[in-house]
């Protein structure tokens, strides 16, 4: 899954005592939970959806297994807002049932005696929590929203709409029926075995999931969808989209059949379901993996936006794929191993796109994973195997690239093979993944595992360089300075930083005759290492050459060094370290000539793209004829980069280009840069960028929200009312308004209160959004506080009484 749920509330399925660490909590299975039986199949029956009660009517059959003699209670997972209305055995006997909370107990006719099987039904009416298990979603006058339903089971939300074990340490087959007016198509698991069409209007529609996964991945979408057609080696693959999106699918999902053959072959795992299928739908948060069968947000680009290269395309298809193996075919034993899911789901894509693009790609991909790692491990220091880390999708992703780089691809890619053969349609650990690699590679690596998997943190690594002339020898120095930052949870548990990584690391040093490498292993925290009778002075010194370790480096080194690295480094990382440290020597000709000449002639545009970024931190004078360059790249993220960093120079001929930027670049987001550095430059036409922004149609509205963030750090007062017209668009809106209101506008603080009684369901939302997460506590407290009386819907009230609870606890302003 992509941009995922929290795990705190699982917090409560078991209580490990404080004095066991987190290694030993997660190894001994500490967070996963019993059960008395093991569930086998399900048929889940729905019918009578009713969109404005959001709610439908049910029945599960469930045939389970007996794990414990003389069963005589099956306590399933339901929502407490299902309500049972009868139970009955396959004899058609009437079972007891009692609800408690979120909790079903049926109790058999009889115990029901080891490994015996039991198979009863459950007929039900759910009313649904609109957004747990279950979204209904209605037009609302909106554009591009037709009438759907879609299902979001993780973590363990399914329960809320039909009765089952949710928890992913039981896997079983199911089949799903749904009966639904005729102009809707339902999309779920597995094969598609019945459309039969009903006297009524409706048809009833029944997929068939034949091979076990988790339940948290049973899949409903009912919506007005067209289905496109592809195949990979005889295996459907299939694109559901709205009809008004067909033309744009193809160019979109076109890539997945051979990201398939890709996957199958680096893992030697072929696809292991019966269909692929793609499904878009409104309003969902990226994507959802359920095993075959696929959810994703309905973002389909425009040909135009494929300068800018999409996310949905570069990220999200191949991460949701990549699930179908790592978290479908292999699920996690309990939702602290969520890493296993999620860190594979964000490495392979980076695999698939070395094995198209090539290195430079597979470095590309992997350096936003770095940045976004770096920020979350600033907000909190959390290990990858733990119950709610932070950082299972970038860190999980670093890691498994550097368990690559450690032991080669022909061990790496034979692990992984062990990993997913032996546990195939089934449960792992972290620890399992760790004996794959050892039975595979006759390596035990618990070294590995304790410090990357289950401690947290990385290492910071200050190195000094000494060279000795007359011995024609090189001494680094090298200390390693992480400090143990982990806060304890409520429990006490505190995640600890190694003092000491352990590492291999190789340097590189050039010299006029060549090259010299050295691999030494980082072993203690302060440490020489000597490269002695090299053929001269050194020209470059690359420390951890190839870039294996996660880490931070301090290495402070002569200018020509730098300047070296960045122009025969073939490591898109470390050039882009390269390229900070020479932007901080401002007046150093030599760092001003190496930057630009990177920023003209790099060979890939992520470099050019640092370097001209670069030097908008320098003199204007230095930099200016290298932006100005930059404007006419091919790339359009140099061109980005060049129009943002011109911005930030200022000046007359600044404004001109950017003026003619927006005007002619054909990249969204080029022209949504600038429109921002137009304003930098010159304050005088802010009205008029700031409409032409608002008026101006692109992809996922890059442009209009430049415009946006221009109203909110002028803050423009004089466009509330154009502002209130864009409401029902999106839901940056209400966060202008609530950013306005921050900088002292009273006029757009009663607007923005007033749309809490909008007829419109999403406005309200979005009006309660920006209350909670844009406007100050001091201001929005008071005024939710003055106005909960007067609302008049029932779902505002709750969510009013929601956002209250959440800006009135303390250090909520950490959010």
């Amino acid at each position: 899954m992509r941009l995922p749920s929290s795990c705190a509330a699982l917090l409560a399925l078991a209580a490990p005592a404080a004095a066991q660490s987190n290694a030993e909590r997660v190894a001994n299975d500490a967070y996963t939970r019993s059960h008395a039986y093991d569930l086998v199949h399900q048929r889940i029956e729905v019918r009578n959806f009713d969109w404005d009660s959001t709610s439908l009517d049910g029945r599960v059959t469930t045939t389970l297994v007996a794990l414990r003699p003389g069963l005589d209670s099956v306590i399933l997972d339901a929502g407490q807002r299902l309500a049972v209305t009868r139970v009955g055995d396959a004899r058609g006997t009437t079972l007891r049932s009692t609800a408690h909370g979120d909790t079903l107990v049926v109790y058999p006719a009889r115990p029901v005696a080891f490994h015996d099987t039991l198979r009863f039904s459950i007929d039900y009416h759910a009313r649904i929590d609109n957004g747990r298990g279950l979204t209904f979603i209605q037009p609302e006058g909106r554009e591009h929203r037709p009438q759907q339903i879609w299902s979001q089971g993780e973590d363990d939300d399914n329960h809320f709409w039909f009765p089952t074990y949710d928890f992913p340490n039981d896997k079983m087959t199911w089949e799903l029926t749904a009966t639904v007016a005729q102009q809707y198509t339902v999309v779920s698991n597995g094969r598609l075995v019945a459309d039969r069409k009903n006297p009524d209007g409706t048809h009833t529609v029944t997929w068939r999931q034949d091979r076990p996964s988790a339940t948290y991945l049973v899949s409903l979408i009912v919506a007005p969808l067209v289905r496109l057609a592809d195949t990979w080696r005889g295996i459907p693959v299939e694109y559901y989209v709205y009809r008004a999106d067909s033309s744009r699918a193809r160019r979109l999902f076109g890539v997945t059949p051979d990201m398939i053959d890709v996957y199958s072959r680096l893992t030697g795992v072929r696809y292991p379901w019966a269909k692929y299928a793609q499904t878009t739908v409104a309003d969902f948060f990226g994507g959802m993996e359920n095993v075959s069968a696929t959810t994703l947000v309905d973002w389909l680009p425009d040909e135009r936006a494929y300068l800018d290269r999409p996310w949905y395309q570069w990220i999200l298809i191949p991460h949701e794929l990549a699930h179908q193996w790592f978290g479908d075919y292999v699920t996690l034993e309990n939702w602290a191993n969520m890493w296993l899911n999620e860190g594979f789901a964000e490495f392979l894509p980076g695999q698939y796109w070395r094995v198209k693009l090539g290195p430079r790609a597979e470095d590309d991909y992997y350096l936003d994973e770095y940045h976004q790692y770096l920020q979350i491990d600033r907000r909190r220091r959390m290990p990858l195997a733990a119950l709610g880390s932070n950082n299972v999708y970038p860190k999980g992703a670093l890691v498994l690239r550097m368990l690559l780089r450690y032991l080669g691809p022909e061990r790496f890619w034979a692990a992984l093979h062990l990993y997913l053969t032996r546990h195939a349609l089934g449960n792992a650990t972290s620890d399992d993944l760790r004996q794959a690699v050892l039975d595979a590679t006759g390596e035990n690596l618990d070294w590995f595992w304790s410090q990357w998997i289950y401690d947290a943190g990385h290492p910071r690594l200050g190195v000094t360089a000494a060279y000795d002339t007359a011995s024609r020898k090189l001494t680094l120095t090298v200390k390693q300075t992480q400090t143990d930052s982990g806060i304890g949870d409520s429990t006490g548990l505190h995640f600890e930083t190694p003092k000491v990584f352990r590492m291999p690391v190789t340097i590189r040093v050039g010299t006029a005759t060549g090259d010299v490498v050295r691999r030494a292993e980082l072993a203690a925290r302060e440490q020489t290492i000597e490269i002695p009778e090299l053929a001269g002075a050194p020209t470059m010194v690359l420390f951890d050459d190839g870039n294996t370790i996660l880490k931070e480096l301090t290495f402070d080194q002569p200018t020509p060094w730098l300047a070296t690295q960045l122009k025969r480094d073939p490591d898109l990382w470390n050039r882009q370290w390269a390229i900070e440290q020479l932007a901080q020597r401002p007046t150093d000709a030599a760092a001003v000539a190496a930057l630009a000449e990177a920023a003209t002639g790099a060979d890939y545009f992520r470099t050019r793209a640092g370097a001209v970024a670069a030097l908008a931190e320098l003199p204007a004078a230095s930099a200016a004829a290298a932006l100005e360059a930059a404007l006419r790249d091919t790339s359009a993220q140099v061109r980005r980069a060049g129009v943002t960093a011109l911005g930030q120079l200022g000046g007359a001929r600044a404004a001109e280009l950017a003026r003619a930027t927006f005007r002619n670049d054909s990249s969204y987001e080029v022209r949504a840069a600038a429109l921002t550095a137009l304003v930098r430059t010159d304050s005088t036409a802010r009205d008029s960028a700031i409409a032409w922004g608002l008026a101006t149609p692109s992809y996922q509205d890059v442009i209009q929200e430049a415009a946006y963030r221009l109203i909110a750090q002028t803050g423009d007062t004089g466009v509330v009312p154009r502002i209130e017209t864009l409401l029902g668009r999106d839901r940056l809106a209400a966060h202008v308004l609530a950013a306005l209101a921050s900088r002292g506008s009273a006029h757009a603080l009663d607007v923005l209160a007033a749309h809490l009684n909008d007829d419109r369901r999403a406005v309200r939302h979005w009006v309660v959004e920006a209350f909670q997460f844009t406007l100050p506590r001091q201001l929005g407290v008071p005024r939710l506080q003055a106005v909960a009386g007067t609302l008049k819907y029932a779902d505002t009230r709750k969510d009013v009484e929601a956002a209250l609870e959440h800006l009135q606890k303390a250090g909520s302003d950490d959010e």
